[in-house]
């Protein structure tokens, strides 16, 4: 219990700092819903587009915080193809301990007026204290909401 404690403020303090930041550019906040054979369920999400993205969510027993660093593949005015690669970090209160994983990240979006729609594959492979399989490969589709000005490219 007392882990869980420790990292909800630590991903509350970790929203809140990239929340201020975000107001100064383009930033995308949202849902993020991943479906996998690991880590399931629904993300609150926050994405700098071609720069990072950080989700927070509870799925099967567990909380879940996963930042990525994102590079445009393709960039483009209203659509854009990128990669990434990032962490996660999670409590399963299931098994009651913290557990890992390194995540890759590919995905797309299109630009519908503010609405940023996306679909992402994300492999992750758990590095410490998850009782399940080594690597899972999740598959999220993203609505999230623009905010700021939208650069043209």
């Amino acid at each position: 219990m007392k882990y869980l404690k420790y990292f909800t403020v630590t991903c509350l303090a970790a929203f809140v700092i990239t929340s201020v930041s975000a107001q100064t550019a383009i930033g995308a906040r949202g849902l993020f819903g991943v479906e996998g054979n690991s880590y399931g369920g629904i993300e609150i999400s926050l994405q700098k587009p071609g720069r990072s993205e950080f989700d927070f969510g509870r799925a099967n027993e567990s909380w879940k915080f996963t930042g990525l660093k994102l590079i445009n593949i393709v960039p483009r005015r209203n659509f854009a193809l990128y990669g990434g690669v990032g962490g996660g970090l999670g409590y399963s209160e299931r098994y009651d301990e913290l557990f890992g994983s390194f995540a890759l990240d590919l995905g797309t979006y299109i630009l519908v007026g503010p609405i940023q729609l996306g679909l992402d594959w994300r492999p992750e492979w758990n590095v410490f204290n998850y009782p399940g399989q080594d690597v899972s490969f999740n598959v999220a589709l993203s609505g999230r909401f623009l905010f700021g000005k939208r650069k043209l490219r």
